[in-house]
């Protein structure tokens, strides 16, 4: 990944951008920091936020006309904060923090006039360490802010001001009026770098200098302030911003031209972003409650309650939409801007630990807040290219998809997978994708929704059993998933290129970003065109219908699921988040293999979503969203109410079938293939009888843990079939320990010999050391050690 991705990611989120409070502040004063602190009755730490970013803040702050309040989001609500009464009372409360000037730099300017441009100006380049001579006419230093009368200027702080100028190396010159001419000009810059005249000091008079075309001061840039002459600076009248802040803008715009031009650096350079301008930041204001604006007793003094009270109504705007709303997000306490950065990092690491591994696999993928976010940053898209590159440069842990792909594996292997015309046909005009995952749930509503479509669809309706490759995707192996699609390919084709009816979102979504101009339908929008199956009835209650995030641009797909329910008259609460804007249930990107925080973390933010039976039409979030307690459907249960394993049960019941676990899921899927493919094709595939020969009972302390640690029934079979005596046996207990290594693991298993020679499993673990002594199969030989996860039953029986 080079810099030039990282920035244009970082470029769509705008959680680092300033408020508008700031950004419409011509000197962009910190004003959400400012208020927080104020807030709190901290006045002291706010002092330094305003010392921070406003010139003269002891002076300014009493002046500031508050232009931040025009742009204040909430505004929109009701009124805006009152900044100018917040920094009246702080500096009530505070003295100002003294200022650190830089050494000096030997440079020296003049500045010309008394008025608040002038102050401001000499402030900026004094703090850094240049010298500053201020000439102006008697009793005028101050300019009009000793006329103004100004009930909100404390007699002091005009005198505070000049005192602190003082000490910072600001050296005041009183000169006659009369003194001020181009004669006056020339002189001064002799000893002098450049010159700034401060035009809103009535004692000069813009004609005095050679400055005058009409009416109007005649700058070289308005920007900048440049005159004619490249050393002379003016500002202060006919200003860009209004009233004193203006003032105070051009004295400080003029003092960074100075600066520029000091050092060789042309002063128009890089100012889009100086004075006032729109923010990119997004801030959702709704369902913010209207709080009318606080009102001091005294405006010129008001108390910290009073301030405290009025910066309370502060919104504290920030985006962050995408972190409310992603469990993922707020798992790692970040945003995609700062999560981009840090994956960055990780991918650059030469030596040392790659301690963003396990954060850069977490992500789902599912695209929720690129949707959200008002400028499309899509955290998953990131994380999927950084997944990629980390593949390439084998930096990724194995173990993080190790399960997930050896699952794809085992069902486009010759065991599980494949593909048939409709019995007695000899071409499909269509073929049904179930997926591998619907039938390793709920097989007989499959088995049941095969028949359907092969009774309403003319032409003839193929299966087709496998995994779609998606996991490969997901696991950042680009070559392996681009192989697996090459493979459907070419099984379609064979097959006579029928148009696919995919039941699985994510098989769709997939095959259309792999198979684009392969035909193919969901099999919801199939259904929606048929008549409903002689036996389907709603649920007698409202369901909450959930779109699986694979679905999230399919509309059709999620039009036609609604379609159907309204046909079979099936109450429905559409959930806030849903269609394009839907919830992801964890499955995705193998966010729950990686990290079960995170993926059950997604989980569990849907189930909190409603308080109704979630109704599902993707297998792996109903099991996802089951997994973690709350009750789901599948709309098959409402489609073929009459088959499957919950025949004579309720629609709670159903809902409350808990979800099976990975063992069963590869027992079912390797049934499924066997019990159609004899009934319907009356064929009958090869068994490892090898496999049947160890009998296991998993104890009910050691079945969670075999789920966690995603240790199969077979794994466990392969161990005992090689070390059925155990290599070490405990006397106290009567168990034995067991090893063996079939491919890149480990596996331990705590075992009992019961009088009917099975085995009770008591615990297992894996790890991927490698242990001297232990035993390990050939891998040309393993492919033979995958047969039946359920050692109690027999595959042609149960057919």
């Amino acid at each position: 990944m080079d810099q030039a991705t990282l920035r244009s990611f970082e470029a769509k989120c705008v959680q680092e951008e300033p408020p508008a409070c700031q950004t419409g502040c011509p000197l962009h004063v910190d004003a959400r920091s400012f208020i927080a602190l104020m807030a709190k009755g901290k006045a002291a730490e706010a002092r330094k936020v305003l010392d921070r970013s406003m010139p003269l803040s002891g002076l300014l702050g009493c002046l500031c006309e508050g232009p931040c309040r025009v742009v204040c989001r909430r505004a929109e609500i009701d009124e805006g904060i009152n900044m100018p009464m917040l920094e009246r009372a702080c500096l009530a409360a505070t003295n100002s923090t003294k200022p650190f000037p830089l050494p000096g730099t030997g440079k020296r300017i003049a500045v010309a006039g008394g008025g608040l441009s002038s102050l401001v100006l000499a402030y900026e380049l004094a703090k850094k360490g240049h010298s500053l001579s201020l000439y102006h006419a008697p009793g005028a230093l101050g300019g009009t802010l000793r006329q103004s009368g100004d009930e909100l200027l404390p007699d002091t702080a005009l005198e505070n001001a000049l005192s602190m100028l003082a000490a910072m190396r600001v050296e005041f010159v009183e000169f006659t009026a009369q003194t001020f001419d181009a004669a006056w000009i020339e002189a001064v810059l002799q000893e002098n770098l450049a010159l700034y005249i401060g035009l809103d000091d009535p004692a000069l008079k813009a004609e005095n200098f050679g400055l005058n075309t009409g009416n109007t001061p005649a700058y070289v840039n308005v920007a900048t302030l440049e005159t004619a002459n490249p050393k002379v600076f003016a500002g202060g009248a006919h200003c860009a911003v209004s009233g004193r802040i203006g003032e105070a803008f051009d004295g400080k715009k003029a003092a960074l031209s100075i600066e520029r031009f000091m050092q060789g650096v042309a002063p128009s350079s890089m100012r889009d972003k100086e004075g006032p301008y729109p923010t990119r930041l997004y801030t959702n204001i709704s369902g913010i409650a209207e709080q009318k604006a606080v009102v001091g007793a005294n405006p010129a003094a008001p108390t910290m309650d009073e301030a405290m009270a009025e910066a309370g109504r502060c919104i504290q705007c920030q985006c962050l939409e995408c972190v409310k709303n992603c469990a993922f997000l707020r798992l790692y306490k970040s945003y995609p801007k700062k999560l981009a950065r840090e994956m960055y990092n990780n991918l650059a690491v030469v030596q040392g630990m790659r301690q963003a591994n396990t954060m850069i696999s977490s992500c789902a993928e599912c695209g929720l807040c690129g949707k959200i976010c008002p400028h499309d940053a899509d955290m998953g898209v990131f994380c999927g290219i950084a997944r990629e590159e980390m593949v390439r440069a084998k930096h990724m842990p194995a173990s993080f998809h190790e399960f997930a792909l050896d699952d794809m594996h085992y069902s486009n292997d010759a065991d599980i997978f494949f593909i048939r015309h409709q019995p007695g046909a000899s071409a499909s005009q269509y073929v049904f994708f179930p997926g591998c995952q619907l039938p390793a749930s709920l097989p007989a509503e499959t088995e049941a929704l095969y028949q359907h479509l092969s009774e309403h669809l003319t032409g003839g309706v193929g299966m087709w059993f496998a995994c779609c490759g998606a996991p490969a995707k997901w696991a950042g192996r680009a070559q392996l998933a681009d192989n697996t699609a090459a493979r459907m390919r070419q099984s379609w084709e064979e097959h006579g290129k029928p148009t696919i009816i995919t039941a699985c979102a994510s098989c769709s979504a997939f095959f259309r970003e792999k198979l684009g101009d392969v035909p193919m339908q969901s099999l919801w929008e199939v259904l929606n065109n048929l008549p409903l199956p002689p036996n389907a009835k709603a649920a007698p209650l409202e369901l909450a219908l959930h779109d699986p995030c694979a679905s999230r641009e399919n509309n059709a797909m999620q039009s036609a699921i609604r379609g159907l329910l309204e046909k079979l008259g099936q109450p429905t609460e559409e959930l806030a988040l849903s269609g394009s804007l839907t919830r992801c249930c964890g499955y995705g990107g193998l966010s729950d293999q990686v990290n079960p925080q995170a993926g059950n973390g997604l989980a569990c933010e849907r189930a909190a979503d409603t308080q109704n039976i979630l109704l599902c039409y993707c297998i792996m979030c109903r099991d996802r969203i089951r997994a973690v307690g709350k009750p789901a459907l599948h709309a098959l249960n409402l489609l073929f109410p009459q088959v499957g394993a919950f025949v004579a049960a309720s629609a709670e019941e159903s809902a409350a079938r808990p979800a099976p676990g990975i063992s069963n899921r590869q027992y079912t899927r390797l049934i499924f293939r066997q019990r159609l493919l004899k009934k319907l094709w009356n064929e009958l595939p090869v068994r490892n009888v090898d496999m049947d020969k160890i009998k296991i009972v998993i104890a009910d302390e050691a079945a969670p843990l075999l789920e966690k640690r995603r240790i199969l029934h077979t794994d466990i079979q392969k161990v005992l079939l090689h070390q059925p005596g155990g290599q070490f046996f405990n006397e106290a207990t009567g168990r034995a320990l067991s090893c063996f290594k079939p491919k890149n693991v480990t596996f331990w298993v705590e075992h009992s010999l019961n009088a009917d020679g099975s085995y009770t499993i008591h615990n297992a673990y894996c790890h991927r050391m490698t242990v001297p002594g232990v035993p390990a199969a050939q891998l040309e030989n393993c492919d033979s050690c995958c047969g039946c996860t359920n050692t109690g039953h027999n595959a042609e029986q149960d057919i």
